[in-house]
């Protein structure tokens, strides 16, 4: 775990400065300049984007991390390379071809009110495209633990772009039609920008792909794509279909605008897994293929419990200054609605965080068709929660109903690992993060106000977590990586004065 710490100390500064780019973004310029519905127009263009992009891209995102390392020289790889380009380019001009065909049942299935929105979703398509290749080009990048530029393009560019897109409109100079069609363009120039990078990285020009065709791991290449298009489907439904499913059940746009603002405030707690995940798989893949399953097991330990402890502590500052933030956003009084949306959210997504990297642990090995036979049921389960909640509890509904899935979705994937590779993720550094956590929360149970004003309430919060929590953490060695990381910071920073 010690070489990823050090190469994603890169990445994670790019993404918490996106982090703090999105807040600007999101919680203060959107929620100011736009509306409530555009903002929910613009969240479902993304999300229904996302909730497809597993069945166009057939399984290539995850191939990459698990068999380019069988193809050593450079023409045998760009060989390889090629066949999964051409997959995506396939996969969308079919669905394109079914989209004109059955246009209004697909219009009449997503909602009433969604045909009115048409000249908007029409931008899914190129988004489509853009994603598919990102998320391929990144996989294969990630192989080499090359994910900064594109982390950069990710976090940083596309967040300045809106941002700018938004001042554009703030100013009348372009309208929210034009701001969505700048905006997916920027998509168009991001892609190239990275596939540009990659080429000069990988050496990589268009080559035959047939002679894969005779590859004699061609079977396990397509059966390991088609499981991994049920399996990622599954998670992808888990958090994309609520948004789906808010609009069909409620046909309210301004709704769905609510709902994404508070699923955003909540996501920021899954940042640290996105980067851990990618610079983690192919040193698992290695280490599956050497069979070394002694560093197999340390590494989804130490994962797993630096993962919760960053989750954790995310979702701590989160929730005890949630009431201080929706005071403090513009139009805060119009998205307060969402405050427990926030708190189902950043529960889920702790609960995936917390169990590290379970679904790489069964990506990687001869169980990976666990993951498809399990995504059915997590599909039914999130279908099933989010039509019985939704109208119920609105879009607190959707977020309890994400909880309920991802629960028991993550407790069926660990209790398989533990039973099938005997590989236990859970330690005694668990229980110390437990009890910093109980402290934190029975001061915030008696904790009065301080301040008045909102901005220093929240920093007062923020600080008495982070002391509590960091110093815990610290005192009990829950963490042997971050101990080693403050103690090795701390001998340089006293040799230095």
């Amino acid at each position: 775990m010690g070489i990823v710490i050090k190469k994603s100390i890169t990445t994670s500064i790019i993404s918490y400065i996106g982090i703090l780019l999105g807040v600007i973004s999101v919680l203060w310029l959107q929620t100011a300049i736009i509306t409530e519905l555009q903002i929910g127009i613009l969240s479902y263009i993304v999300d229904v984007t996302i909730l497809l992009l597993p069945l166009i891209l057939f399984g290539t995102s995850g191939i990459p991390v698990r068999f380019l390392h069988l193809f050593k020289e450079n023409k045998n790889r760009n060989q390889f390379i090629t066949s999964l380009f051409i997959i995506p380019a396939i996969s969308i001009f079919l669905f394109l071809l079914l989209f004109l065909i059955f246009k209004q049942e697909i219009f009449l299935l997503l909602g009433k009110n969604t045909s009115q929105y048409s000249d908007y979703l029409i931008f899914i398509f190129p988004l489509l495209f853009c994603y598919s290749y990102q998320y391929l080009i990144e996989a294969i990048l990630s192989t080499e633990s090359l994910i900064v530029f594109s982390s950069f393009l990710k976090n940083i560019q596309r967040r300045l772009v809106l941002i700018l897109l938004l001042v554009l409109y703030h100013f009348k100079i372009i309208s929210f039609y034009q701001l969505v069609q700048w905006y997916v363009f920027s998509h168009l120039i991001e892609t190239i920008a990275l596939y540009f990078f990659f080429t000069n990285h990988f050496q990589f020009k268009f080559s035959n792909p047939l002679p894969i065709l005779k590859h004699p791991n061609l079977k396990e290449f397509v059966s390991y794509g088609l499981y991994l298009i049920i399996g990622v489907s599954g998670v992808v439904m888990v958090g994309k279909l609520d948004t789906v499913m808010i609009n069909s059940l409620t046909n309210n746009f301004e709704l769905l605008g609510v709902y994404a603002i508070a699923f955003f405030i909540g996501s920021v707690i899954e940042i640290p897994k996105r980067i851990v995940h990618q610079l983690v798989f192919p040193i698992m893949s290695k280490l599956v293929a050497e069979e070394n399953k002694v560093e197999l097991e340390k590494l989804y330990k130490q994962s797993g419990i630096n993962l919760s402890i960053l989750g954790v502590f995310l979702f701590l500052i989160i929730w005890f200054n949630i009431d201080e933030l929706f005071l403090i956003i513009p139009n805060g009084e119009k998205y307060v609605a969402g405050k427990w949306v926030v708190f189902f959210i950043g529960l889920s997504k702790v609960i995936d965080v917390a169990l590290g990297t379970t679904d790489l642990i069964i990506n990687a090995t001869k169980h990976y068709k666990l993951n498809g036979i399990l995504a059915p049921l997590l599909i039914i389960i999130t279908i099933v929660t989010n039509y019985f909640l939704i109208p119920i509890y609105g879009i607190t509904g959707a977020a309890f109903a994400t909880t309920i899935t991802i629960c028991i979705y993550s407790i069926v994937k660990y209790t398989f690992v533990y039973s099938l590779l005997k590989l236990n993720l859970i330690s005694k550094n668990h229980y110390s993060l437990v009890l910093v956590s109980c402290v934190i929360l029975l001061i915030f149970y008696f904790k009065p106000i301080f301040f008045s004003n909102n901005f220093l309430e929240i920093i007062a919060n923020s600080t008495i977590i982070s002391i509590i929590f960091i110093g815990g953490i610290l005192t009990f060695k829950t963490s042997n990586e971050i101990n080693a990381f403050v103690k090795n910071n701390l001998k340089k920073y006293l040799k230095t004065n």
